[in-house]
């Protein structure tokens, strides 16, 4: 056991031999592959008092010149706690960020590094919305945890990230690449093709209904259709545990049936609601696999069924 401070945190071994930081959240690095780590959050629920707004997974790789950070979470609070696991695994500190994309709970945490990162990479488009949208996120974690997000300071990217981009970090080849706004408006994936894996976002969840609202469902099943042939050996998501392969064809294949589902109801000249049942009976395959589906499709249905309607009259 190493103990870094005797109030604030105690860095320890887990019995599979990953590190934890034991303090306000059970956060462990779990080894990936080499120098790559997941930080998995055990909730599958949309931020609230329990979970104190930690819903969402992150991720980072140690180099040999910093740390590279996927994601910082839902709030200071988190990211503080990721600042710390990460101190028990490397005494690197954190150089670059990555924000997958501007929902608040992949990017609140980014106040936190300000003292070591020299670049945070994020879209055009989620650079904006994190700009414009910020302070909305933060009102929202805070209604919704009863304040345990607290007030978390607003930091935007500096780094656009346009197209597919390869750099080298610290030795390390990694490529950014656009998700052509597959799960939201601007997200952006991180590959590591020497270790051939992918950090995902939001673009893949393994075990929770993913959230659809702000999508492009069309693009997002091609997207997927794209990885599997990239032939990940794992796959860090941005909801639920380290999947592989198969958890981006079982998610595919989810996607492509809600959003058939949706179609033939419209065929039918149903109304979104009237629709409800039948789409979550079409569903009911996926429904032990992915927590919160019957609340996801009832909140999310009528944004697939916008998204169908437009592609009726093209």
């Amino acid at each position: 056991m190493r103990k870094l401070s005797s109030i604030l945190l105690i860095v320890v071994l887990n019995s599979a031999g990953n590190v934890v930081a034991d303090k306000a959240f059970p956060m462990q690095a779990e080894l990936v592959a080499a120098d790559v780590y997941a930080i998995i959050t055990p909730s599958r629920e949309l931020p609230n008092p329990e979970n104190r707004g930690w819903n969402s997974n992150s991720a980072f790789v140690v180099t040999k010149a910093g740390v590279l950070l996927f994601d910082t979470g839902s709030s200071t609070a988190i990211g503080e706690s990721i600042k710390k696991l990460i101190a028990g695994v490397t005494n690197q500190p954190v150089r670059w960020i990555i924000n997958s994309h501007a929902h608040g709970d992949h990017w609140l945490g980014n106040a936190v590094f300000k003292d070591t990162v020299e670049a945070i990479y994020a879209s055009e488009q989620v650079t904006k919305n994190i700009a414009n949208e910020g302070q909305t996120w933060v009102d929202s974690f805070m209604r919704m945890t009863r304040g345990a997000t607290g007030q978390s300071v607003i930091v935007v990217p500096d780094s656009l990230v346009k197209e597919r981009t390869e750099i080298v970090l610290g030795g390390k080849r990694v490529l950014l690449f656009p998700s052509g706004s597959s799960h939201s408006p601007g997200d952006i994936l991180m590959w590591l093709p020497e270790e051939n894996v992918l950090v995902a976002g939001d673009v893949v969840y393994s075990d929770r209904m993913p959230s659809t609202f702000d999508s492009n469902l069309s693009q997002w099943i091609n997207l997927l259709d794209e990885i599997k042939t990239m032939q990940p050996k794992a796959v860090i998501p941005g909801h639920g545990d380290v999947t592989d392969l198969q958890g981006v064809i079982r998610l595919r294949n989810l996607l492509q049936a809600f959003r058939k589902a949706v179609e033939q109801g419209y065929n039918e000249g149903k109304a979104d609601y009237e629709m409800l049942p039948d789409v979550t009976k079409a569903l009911s395959a996926y429904k032990p696999h992915y927590s919160g589906l019957a609340e996801k499709v009832k909140r999310d249905i009528s944004q697939v069924y916008l998204q169908i309607e437009a592609a009726s009259f093209h």
